[in-house]
């Protein structure tokens, strides 16, 4: 193994159940590669894992602030112990499995790892995945929201665009449920081989286009859907763009935050002229499923 390859910091935090889901908000606004959850009877275990680059400790020291200001809040934080281990990132690899079970997302849409066998059952969708040094396995709400969104707004023949694809999950799962074409952005090009290999492993590698961008640049509509699955701040910084990538009646898919953040991201995407359908949450996260007016109808 070279100096030159790459290396993840594993950061480890004891808390409260109160405490975790601002601590993984925080955790994927400083740019955490993949999140995990732990729920025992007293506590959460939350594991994430960080790059190993000259902003570590200012990164570590923002998560620090945030446990301590979610005390000052109120919030019970637990033994709120922080632990990070270095960590290669063929060994990484091999961590996440630890965290990544199969999992039915809804009647008849199962992710499995790569490394799990399962026997497909008859009408079954499965997405095969390995998540390598990208976030997205479908465990964590979030992924789970948007994957039920997916289930119940697309249509077969449907063009999809994934922003921030991560491990490729969303963007895959779209072109299994019949998407004509998908286009998935992602600005880790790391996660980019991940997801591409992840396509492959699926048989819809024809059906996705891949390109390194950061969200929104790079690619041009009209898209039927629009998913994305990242921090709130950027669904916001996004939602002046939205429109303009969707054909009337297109909905989009928006994720990747706690549910105290629905009032935000609802504000942004009515104000670029986006209507919001419903907002579901799950274990204190939320998503918000939105549509362009069809003034056609």
């Amino acid at each position: 193994m070279t100096s030159q390859e790459s290396k993840l910091t594993e950061i480890t935090i004891l808390t409260h159940p109160e405490a975790s889901e601002g601590l993984v908000d925080a955790l994927l606004g400083v740019g955490a590669a993949g999140v995990a959850e732990e729920r025992r009877p007293l506590h959460v275990r939350v594991i994430a894992y960080l790059p190993q680059d000259d902003s570590l400790e200012d990164r570590v020291r923002q998560v620090r602030e945030r446990l301590a200001a979610l005390e000052r809040e109120g919030v019970r934080i637990g033994p709120g112990t922080i632990g990070l281990r270095v960590l290669e990132e063929a060994a990484w690899g091999e961590s996440w499995k630890d965290h990544f079970q199969t999992l039915e997302v809804t009647p008849g849409l199962v992710i499995v790892p790569s490394w799990e066998e399962r026997e497909r059952k008859q009408d079954e969708l499965v997405v095969v995945l390995e998540p390598g040094a990208a976030f997205g396995t479908g465990g964590h709400a979030t992924s789970r929201l948007c994957l039920r969104g997916l289930v119940q707004h697309l249509r077969p023949g449907d063009r999809v665009a994934d922003v921030g694809c991560g491990s490729g999950i969303l963007a895959i799962t779209a072109a299994v449920l019949g998407a004509s074409a998908v286009v998935a952005t992602e600005n880790d090009r790391a996660a980019l081989s991940v997801a591409q290999a992840n396509a492959k492993r699926n048989a819809v590698a024809d059906q996705i286009r891949f390109v390194e961008a950061d969200l929104l640049s790079g690619i041009s509509g009209p898209f039927d859907l629009v998913v994305c699955n990242i921090v709130a701040e950027e669904v916001i910084r996004l939602a002046e763009g939205l429109p303009a990538l969707l054909g009337r009646g297109g909905r989009c898919i928006t994720s990747g935050f706690v549910a105290a953040s629905i009032p935000r991201v609802e504000d942004a995407l009515s104000q670029s002229g986006l209507q919001t359908l419903e907002t579901p949450s799950e274990e204190g996260w939320a998503a918000c499923i939105a549509a362009r007016p069809d003034r056609g109808r």
